[in-house]
């Protein structure tokens, strides 16, 4: 494939305003390009970062295949408050991507994944904060740590392994016993027993809020943002032309990052990229009569609880489903149900529900890569449900490709290249 140099000043259009693509645009406005964007909703609104956990879990760095995968989703889909779902009419379409997905959990290629999260990980709370601190929004964002609560001794005991690889990569934690659980998360069940803190996470005040921030700082300094759905992608000797609702216009680059739709861009452009949508449920309570200090991981159950500005959020669970599937209504009455038995005093009157398709890599790796067929598109995408989490390191290797200054050793975990 041919490389080619955007150089600075070089006009930039980014396709999708969610964290992501607002984090590409303020790393390339801050490098000194002219950027627009372009989505059919507001910042925020129509992806995954409108209502997402708000956490920033930096020592998350394994891939969800992990070695087993598959003795463990299978006992996982016969429980049906188990954190796995897949709808039988949507498995059939969906076996190409959870072959490569059971290709993850084997030898050096989970190695090869843990390698790759484990960079962006030990990266994402210092480019969140300076990304943050550059717009002033730093105190959007607290670093407390996340404790992670396990049903019994035996999980327990199981996790023990993967914290010592996190600490041998970096990142410190440290067990929790009875009363330090009581201590540190009064608010939960006291029949859990065994728990974690990871030090290395963090978790901001209220997603949108931050996608919505961040956005309108950047307007300020001169990004441009376009309510406008675009329709195609083509490109000439020296540009690219976008094709949007009203008219076409022509740029130096163009950026992919539009989550779960990014799948029918590169597809327009004879890419191939592997992503499917793994939709995450939740609540949220305005007045849940309980007070978490901290984000709440409840490792056996894919639940995961966080005190926001809208009030506390519990959800999780991921559906690998038709995004355009409605919600499954019997999956908010399982959460609200868990929910209860997790925070014994919990309040759930007025709770507001919320269903997205976060974009998924069988690998659990985003596509951060120059098109295989277009000199000047690329992509910034497929994060599943770390995008808030790996915003700020991914604009800042997606800046590095348009200005040829990339480690290849590092973009090449990255590539689109790796799925051929």
């Amino acid at each position: 494939m041919l490389t080619s140099n955007i150089p600075l000043g070089s006009s930039v259009a980014i396709i999708g305003a969610g964290i992501v693509g607002i984090s590409s645009a303020c790393a390339l406005n801050q490098k000194g390009y002219h950027v627009s964007i372009y989505d059919p909703s507001s910042p925020g609104i129509s992806g995954a970062s409108k209502a997402n956990a708000g956490h920033i879990g930096a020592s998350d760095i394994f891939p969800l295949s992990v070695p087993g995968i598959y003795f463990k989703a299978l006992k996982m889909l016969m429980d049906s408050d188990a954190p796995l779902k897949v709808p039988f009419k949507d498995f059939w379409s969906q076996i190409p991507w959870f072959w490569k997905f059971l290709l993850t959990s084997h030898g050096s290629r989970f190695q090869k994944a843990t390698d790759a999260i484990s960079f962006l990980g030990k990266n994402s709370l210092k480019d969140t904060k300076t990304l943050l601190d550059s717009y002033d929004l730093g105190e959007m964002v607290d670093y407390g740590g996340c404790a992670f609560i396990y049903d019994s001794k035996k999980s327990f005991n199981s996790s023990k392994k993967s914290w010592d690889e996190r600490s041998k990569r970096g990142f410190s934690s440290e067990s929790l016993n009875e009363e330090s659980i009581a201590k540190i998360t009064p608010a939960v069940n006291n029949k859990f027993k065994h728990a974690f803190l990871s030090h290395e996470w963090g978790k901001v005040t209220e997603p949108l809020d931050i996608v919505e921030s961040l956005s309108n700082a950047a307007q300020g300094r001169g990004v441009v943002f376009y309510k406008n759905k675009v329709n195609g992608i083509s490109e000439s000797l020296n540009s690219v032309l976008i094709d949007a609702e009203n008219g076409s216009f022509k740029y130096d680059a163009v950026i992919i990052a539009a989550g779960i739709d990014s799948i029918s861009f590169a597809k327009s452009l004879g890419d191939f990229l592997p992503m499917t949508a793994e939709r995450g449920y939740n609540l949220t309570i305005p007045s849940p009569n309980i007070q978490i200090d901290i984000p709440i991981v409840f490792a056996d159950r894919g639940i995961v609880a966080t005190s926001l500005r809208s009030g506390l959020r519990i959800g999780g669970w991921a559906e690998y489903a038709n995004p355009r599937r409605p919600a499954n209504q019997a999956y908010f009455d399982s959460i609200t149900r868990i929910s209860q038995e997790l925070f014994p005093s919990l309040s759930v009157e007025g709770a507001n529900f919320w269903m997205g398709s976060r974009p998924s890599m069988p690998d659990s790796l985003p596509v951060i890569s120059k098109s295989r067929k277009m000199n000047r598109v690329f992509y910034n995408c497929g994060h599943g449900h770390y995008g808030l989490t790996h915003a700020a390191t991914s604009a800042k290797l997606v800046c590095d490709l348009l200005t040829d200054d990339q480690n290849l050793s590092v973009s090449s975990l990255f590539s689109i290249n790796r799925f051929m």
